[in-house]
């Protein structure tokens, strides 16, 4: 065992109760290598009691974000369920056309760049939690309002109350579980948020079906509320803690999300070590831009931002939004309300097989098989169609079509959580919170451009050109996260930022010293004569 551990332990252990083997009689080493053994054990038993508290308390803050992110998912798919329903009921309903319905579906992706915006300041100026909770308030509002709502623009404000609320709590609640979790336990919980996400969608679909929307809208303040009453009894992130002054709750909060205070000392003196460095070369008058030109900063940057680009030309949004209507065209009849329950039901088993994967296989191999999946299909079902041009419709049409959107759908989900995942682990500590906003902001204006002109593709190109074009991105996204995107599964923040602080971009040119951080636990503790403790 290493001499550190041996100091940091004898910092809370008093001296009286360490102990030399004095030489002596062969008894005498006997009954000292019996004690040490014996020490060892429960030095070792300690540790896992430790590890499997500290895990558990990990878990129960990342569910507490979790109440929120289903909260928040569920706007997300409330127009489904609400535009069939004022259509039949429009005699003593709100009045609404086709313009005015692609507003009340649109309008919650306008609004949550707003709110991305904004998400970042906040998450960096009063904490990652207190933002959480923040969010929380225009999302009841927005649902309150929604289900008293008598005009079509009460509701679309509503609805743009919810997609702000959405904006808020997207990139706090990535950045919240990434600096919580330990390095070998954030590959499962950093990529729980889209799950509960889906189960939110899921959970309106299945509302809808059964209730009136307004009556929807009331029971969609239960999640919210139920999430600011959680998240306030979790605690603050450590990093953000020591960033601003609070050591003393930093050590608490890093006791509790470790389970054992030995472990928490030491991680909090390496994070105030670096963070001791990181301001020696800091100028204080260095605003977020120039920050963001920084090597560090830059490079996760450049890779985020393409990779979300090629994401939404590889199609993995628009087929969720579109998914039914793409089946239709086969010839397929159905019921709309049972097909987006089973598109739901898809997405959340995607999601929950993903986080699973996620501890086992590395990031970049989950890249590289998603992208190369998911082109496939794409290729295949654009081939398929434009074989089958101008030739009747048969049966096997739509088991074709279906076949190749879901094959689509369980690779291409890996492609839809890795944003998430890459903005909670790539960016640097001091400038984490407002990057994350800025960079959802960014994406979700290109996602509300791309679905809103997503008609006027496919009437152009029709929908075998539209899957061409997914194909063919599908596969120059895994190109280029071939090249660029560095390993980080197994890696701490801190390792990663310090890949990005060398001078490589490719990915084949880094470091051989990047290694992955040492994830066994810690071996028994030795005297300083070399017998263990």
């Amino acid at each position: 065992m290493s001499v550190e551990r041996d100091d940091e332990y004898l910092k809370f252990v008093p001296h009286s109760k360490s102990y030399q083997v004095v030489p002596g009689s062969e008894f005498q080493c006997k009954k000292a290598n019996y004690s040490s053994r014996k020490l060892s054990t429960i030095d070792e038993q300690d540790d896992d009691v430790a590890n499997r508290r500290g895990m558990m308390h990990q878990i129960v803050a990342t569910c507490a974000v979790l109440l929120l992110s289903a909260g928040c998912g569920m706007p997300i798919g409330f127009s489904a369920i609400l535009l069939p329903q004022l259509t039949d009921n429009n005699s003593t309903e709100i009045p609404i056309d086709l313009e005015t319905g692609s507003w009340i579906a649109s309008v919650h992706s306008l609004a949550t760049p707003f709110g991305s915006l904004l998400s970042g300041p906040l998450a960096d100026y009063i904490g990652r939690r207190r933002t959480l909770i923040l969010s929380v308030i225009p999302l009841l509002l927005g649902w309150s309002t929604l289900a008293i709502a008598k005009s079509i623009k009460v509701v679309i404000f509503a609805r743009f109350l919810c997609g702000f609320a959405t904006g808020i709590l997207g990139g706090p609640g990535q950045v919240y579980i990434a600096e919580t979790a330990e390095p070998n336990l954030r590959s499962l919980l950093i990529g729980a948020p889209y799950v509960a996400y889906s189960c939110g969608i899921l959970l309106v679909y299945s509302l809808g079906s059964m209730m009136y929307w307004r009556s929807v809208a009331w029971c969609a303040n239960v999640l919210p509320l139920l999430a600011m009453l959680s998240i306030s009894f979790i605690p603050e992130t450590p990093a953000w803690l020591l960033r601003n002054g609070h050591e003393k709750r930093a050590l608490q909060a890093l006791s509790f999300l470790r389970g054992s205070e030995i472990s928490a000392q030491k991680e909090l003196n390496d994070m105030k070590q670096r963070l001791a460095k990181e301001r020696v070369t800091t100028r204080t008058n260095e605003n977020i831009f120039q920050l963001c030109c920084q090597r560090v900063a830059i490079k996760p940057l450049v890779i985020v931002i393409a990779f979300s680009l090629l994401q939404m030309f590889s199609g993995t949004f628009i087929v969720i939004f579109y998914a039914v209507d793409m089946i239709s065209e086969f010839g397929a009849e159905f019921d709309a309300k049972q097909a987006a329950i089973a598109t739901a039901v898809v997405r959340v088993i995607c999601c929950m097989v993903f986080c699973v994967i996620l501890i086992f296989v590395r990031r970049r191999r989950i890249m590289m098989v998603s992208g190369i999946g998911s082109g496939l299909f794409c290729l295949v079902l654009s081939g398929y169609q434009y074989a089958r041009f101008d030739q009747p419709k048969m049966s096997y049409d739509v088991f074709v079509g279906a076949g190749c959107l879901l094959g689509y759908i369980i690779f291409n989900t890996a492609l839809m959580v890795m944003p998430g995942i890459m903005i909670g682990e790539l960016f640097p500590a001091r400038i984490r919170g407002r990057t994350a906003g800025g960079v959802f902001a960014s994406m979700n204006v290109a996602l509300f451009i791309f679905a809103k002109k997503f008609p006027a593709l496919q009437a152009m190109l029709k929908m075998r050109g539209v899957f061409l074009v997914f194909g063919v991105s599908s596969f120059l996204l895994t190109a280029f996260m071939c090249l660029f995107q560095p390993e980080t599964k197994g890696r701490s923040l801190e390792h990663i930022e310090d890949y990005f602080n060398g001078d490589n971009w490719l990915w084949f040119r880094r470091d051989r010293g990047y290694k992955t951080v040492n994830l066994q636990p810690l071996e028994p503790l030795k005297d300083t004569r070399g017998l263990e403790a």
